[in-house]
């Protein structure tokens, strides 16, 4: 006896589904059965955001396997991408086409997480040295191989690249001068002494970014572009 198949075959409209599971083989069967009964158009691709790139190797050889294994027997055609790429290339595409400037929007922002990452490896031994970062010059005190360099970079620049999706107003306000923390509600409150390192070293990056790409730079942010979006 053949399986009833996930989903029935309906048109399909524009919509918005949410579909929970505990075992990523379940997810990846309601794909494959998605995109069987609706197939795109030739030349077309699909697109599918993934959390990490390993989820997104993972998807491409699950769907890769045979139709016996709950694969599709194929992995081609498709466009697998983290939210953030895909939410930028929205950002390019639509204010690119509003404003007839093909330069609206760089290909890439400084304040990508992965240009982050360098650009902070680059300028932490001499932000180490100031005192306003001295919590930071604590954990790097002994490194000989660079290895807790790059670990802390890493961090920090997961650390800003949440920022810029969550806490964007946190951000725009430490850009201003002010140390505060603000609130659901809009309210604000003065970041303890242990934290003032944050917005120091948000200042040191734009001030970074600006004398390398100027006021086009400060103005790529992911917090910055989404308020024009």
């Amino acid at each position: 006896m053949s399986a009833k198949p996930l989903l029935s075959q309906t048109p399909l409209t524009p919509g918005f589904m949410v579909v929970h599971a505990n075992r990523l083989e379940d997810l990846r069967g309601l794909a494959v059965e998605w995109m069987r009964l609706h197939p795109l158009a030739p030349l077309e691709n699909e697109t599918i955001l993934v959390q990490s790139n390993g989820i997104g190797q993972w998807l491409k050889l699950a769907l890769a396997e045979d139709p016996a294994q709950g694969g599709a027997g194929i992995a081609a055609a498709l466009n697998v991408t983290l939210p953030a790429r895909f939410l930028w290339q929205a950002y390019r595409t639509v204010l690119t086409h509003l404003t007839h400037d093909e330069h609206a929007v760089p290909e890439t922002s400084p304040f990508d997480k992965s240009r982050l990452i360098w650009r902070l490896l680059r300028l932490l031994p001499s932000l180490a040295e100031q005192e306003a970062f001295a919590p930071l010059a604590r954990f790097l005190n002994v490194d000989r191989d660079q290895r807790k360099h790059y670990q802390l970079a890493e961090r920090l620049a997961d650390l800003f690249d949440q920022y810029q999706v969550y806490r964007a107003d946190w951000l725009d306000a430490w850009a201003k001068g002010n140390d505060v923390l603000i609130t659901a509600r809009g309210e604000t409150r003065p970041l303890e002494a242990h934290q003032l390192w944050q917005p120091e070293l948000w200042r040191a990056l734009r001030d970074d970014v600006a004398m390398t790409q100027g006021e086009a730079g400060l103005n790529s942010s992911r917090a910055q572009v989404h308020s024009r979006f």
